[in-house]
């Protein structure tokens, strides 16, 4: 009887395992997720919670949040957590340009684009449900501009790590240095 239901937790984390790499191979076109089994990638988690969303929520028609709607949870988040809503509504436009099931080429997830890890770090909730996402990234970026003090470089720490804000700059990396600069130029207006 044990040994049933050992195998049967086997084959289930085997074929976790195989849908993951499977939606690995489909997503980045590496042939390295089909033959390595460990070859797991933060854009695999990503679409693995977006078929996860998609079927256990939001269907195959995709139903969003409407605009008011991600404008109210914008200003909700905001007061929770001490962040000008202006500066998210910025963050949205450049992260996700608005698309609530968007995934970047990284693995980041849904309107405010956070990372897989990061989300589960700080939410228990789906990301790509407007409410949990933008909770989970001004709730995150507010953590940021409390410990850096700094609009550019908290943005630079959401974007690129906390852990690559050395001796208080921006770091050498054109992609952030670019995302500050376009958001900056949006929420300086």
């Amino acid at each position: 009887m044990l040994n049933k239901t050992y195998k049967a937790i086997l084959y289930t984390f085997l074929c976790y395992v195989l849908l993951l790499n499977f939606l690995t191979f489909l997503s980045s076109g590496s042939p390295k997720a089909l033959i390595n089994p460990f070859y797991i990638k933060n854009r695999t988690i990503s679409m693995y919670h977006l078929t996860k969303h998609v079927v256990m929520v939001a269907g195959l028609g995709f139903v969003t949040s409407e605009r008011h709607e991600v404008d109210a949870f914008i200003q909700t988040a905001c007061e929770k957590y001490g962040v000008d809503p202006k500066l998210i509504h910025m963050m949205i436009q450049v992260e996700s340009k608005g698309r609530q099931f968007a995934i970047s080429r990284t693995g980041a997830m849904g309107l405010m684009q956070v990372m897989p890890t990061t989300f589960f770090d700080i939410s228990q909730g789906d990301p790509f449900l407007a409410e949990d996402n933008i909770d989970a990234g001004v709730k995150y970026l507010s953590r940021q501009l409390k410990k850096f003090e700094d609009i550019p470089l908290a943005l630079a720490a959401y974007n690129a790590g906390p852990n690559n804000i050395k001796d208080g700059k921006v770091p050498d990396f054109g992609e952030t240095r670019h995302y500050i600069k376009k958001i900056m130029e949006l929420y300086e207006k």
